[in-house]
């Protein structure tokens, strides 16, 4: 069984506590490769030192992680990549009009932008990378899983191969409520998404892996077995899990804990475990 941890970039900050929490993780286990979806949005506020910012994302990476791409509605990174600001839809269901500061962050993508500009800004978002030294992104992932055929479109045409962004609306729905924005969204852009899909090809050229486990913050520990032992029962073979760089502090033990008891069931099961690189 292969397993895939993903890390998520929302580009809310860059706090310490959760920068060592993840870096207390690798050397617990730095046999764990992550996919680190990164998000430039941290390299262009006003008054940012996007040098010693890149630096900090770079005290938790390994040489053996990967490096994608990961995207919110930030305001500051729409307007940088010269393109108008929309403040809705948003997933949230919250005001994302601001005069000062940055918002944007549940403005869903998908629903607010053309399939043109959003071309523009994955493609000016992979620059912001590179600039700061990343690897060039091949991965994706949207915000609040907001993917569709626009995004779909967009990161091909920027090279990607790969995309994750398809999640199940019921893990949604274990931290949001029923009737929330985001769990309706999920549900009209992913209706039958399910924990035990599987990796497929999205149109030619662009693979789904599917985070049939979601994120750490919405899947504790307990949960996080049910989908192993449910994917196992199955015979479905990789698992794409992960966790918020914005909350590791708070739920990144989720994880962790939940390694040893997989490992453990797995063997009772005669499976072997291959923690691998997603990219």
């Amino acid at each position: 069984m292969r397993l895939y941890v993903t890390v998520d970039w929302e580009g809310w900050s860059l706090d310490e506590e959760n920068l060592e929490a993840m870096r207390q993780f690798r050397q617990k286990y730095p046999e764990i490769p992550m996919l680190h979806l990164l998000n430039p949005v941290y390299f262009v506020r006003p008054d940012v030192d996007a040098t010693a910012a890149a630096q900090k994302i770079k005290s938790t990476l390994l040489p053996s992680d990967g490096h994608g791409l990961h995207l919110h509605g930030w305001k500051s990174l729409v307007e940088r990549c010269e393109l108008p600001y929309r403040s809705e839809p948003s997933f949230g269901g919250v005001h994302e009009e601001c005069t000062e500061g940055d918002c944007g962050y549940t403005v869903s993508l998908e629903y607010a932008y053309s399939e043109h500009e959003l071309t523009i800004l994955v493609g000016c978002s992979v620059d912001l990378l590179v600039q700061q030294g990343f690897k060039w992104p091949k991965s994706f992932r949207a915000g609040g899983w907001q993917f569709g055929p626009k995004l779909a479109s967009a990161i091909q045409r920027n090279g990607f191969v790969l995309d994750t962004s398809r999640t199940a609306p019921q893990l949604v729905a274990k931290r949001w409520d029923e009737n929330s924005n985001l769990v309706q969204m999920v549900k009209a852009l992913h209706a039958d998404g399910s924990v035990l899909d599987q990796p497929f090809e999205l149109r030619p050229g662009l693979m789904e892996y599917p985070n049939n486990a979601s994120l750490a913050d919405y899947t504790r520990t307990e949960e996080l077995m049910e989908i192993f032992r449910e994917l196992l029962a199955n015979n479905k073979r990789v698992m794409v899990l992960g966790f918020h760089q914005e909350s590791a502090f708070n739920y990144l033990d989720r994880l962790a804990d939940a390694i040893p008891l997989m490992q453990q069931e797995a063997e009772q099961a005669g499976v072997q475990l291959h923690w691998t690189l997603l990219h």
